[in-house]
């Protein structure tokens, strides 16, 4: 690519990344409050258990969207610039 030729950003990118945004903070918020205000019985490994769990499935969500995009626009990339 030279200096003249624009970045085109590839479709889907700027509502991938305000999800991820969206999913990573909810989760976050979710585990804090969830251990906080609703799992006062808990000991603290299952509030940690709690957090973990939530950032594994944050982790997921995340990666079964930018993977399907990845793959997606992965192929167009090496069809485009041949490597």
């Amino acid at each position: 690519m030279d200096q003249n030729e624009s970045q085109v950003a590839p479709p889907g990118l700027a509502p991938r990344v305000a999800v991820s945004i969206i999913v990573f903070f909810g989760g976050l918020i979710f585990a804090i409050i969830y251990v906080a205000f609703y799992a006062s019985s808990f000991s603290l490994f299952q509030k940690i258990a709690v957090i973990l769990v939530t950032l594994l499935v944050v982790i997921a969500i995340l990666g079964v969207m930018w993977a399907s995009w990845g793959m997606k626009f992965g192929k167009d990339w090496k069809e485009k610039f041949g490597e």
